[in-house]
């Protein structure tokens, strides 16, 4: 696991508080979940809660699953009323069932194999009620494979300066993937440390996750592209 989510899960939870507007990620699945009448959610790749607490605001039926112990240490800590699974997307084992599952954060992007996508998918037919919604966003290969560009965040919190500078390569073993070579420097009260972190993500075509979904039983409903971020919502068939 990347040491963004294990190592530096504190580190990531004050960055992402101000690189990530929750706020409007929060309107947008609210919208969705509303407009069918949608209760009980599964959010995969909930991190640090910070979508939990306002999907608890609204009264949802919630529950967040994490593969890092040390994210949900802290969703746990910060969201004493939610409910957080430590599991992996690719082999899914709940109980209950779901009106809708959503993957945040562009997560499905580090199913990096085609076996690793499939299994993703099907293990979400399972706990969605009949009918059930996922809803994910993702990486488009179009886009991202023609702008691997390197880039840099420094945020200021308090007294702690956090700057991490990232690197990107192509991969292209497994699919659209590409290396996410990542330094980062946090300084306090005249200290410094440093890390380095390193990660393969996947892009996908929209035609290979229609087909990808298709095989485990959904059918796409909506595709929905604004350039910055591609959001896809598909029922279970």
């Amino acid at each position: 696991m990347t040491k963004l989510y294990s190592t530096l899960a504190g580190i990531y939870h004050e960055m992402y508080k101000q690189l990530f507007n929750y706020d409007e990620e929060h309107r947008f699945y609210d919208s969705i979940l509303k407009k069918y009448n949608h209760h009980s959610i599964l959010e995969i790749g909930c991190g640090s809660g910070m979508l939990a607490r306002r999907f608890l605001a609204g009264g949802y039926d919630y529950t967040g699953l994490d593969l890092s112990s040390e994210m949900l240490d802290i969703a746990r800590s910060e969201v004493e009323t939610g409910k957080f699974v430590q599991g992996d997307m690719r082999n899914i084992s709940l109980d209950q069932q779901f009106d809708s599952v959503l993957i945040t954060g562009r997560s499905i992007a580090y199913n990096i194999e085609n076996e690793e996508v499939a299994d993703t998918f099907a293990g979400i037919h399972k706990v969605l009620n009949d009918h059930g919604l996922l809803i994910f966003d993702f990486f488009d290969a179009d886009g991202v494979m023609h702008n691997l560009n390197n880039f840099e965040h420094e945020i200021q919190i308090g007294s702690k300066r956090i700057c991490r500078t990232s690197q990107l390569k192509k991969n292209l073993k497994t699919g659209w993937t590409w290396d996410w070579i990542a330094q980062y420097t946090i300084e306090e009260n005249g200290k410094k440390e440093e890390h380095e972190d390193f990660a393969t993500l996947r892009a996908f075509t929209k035609d290979e996750l229609r087909l990808f979904l298709k095989l485990a039983g959904f059918k796409v409903k909506r595709i929905l592209d604004d350039r910055e971020v591609i959001r896809l919502i598909a029922e279970k068939a």
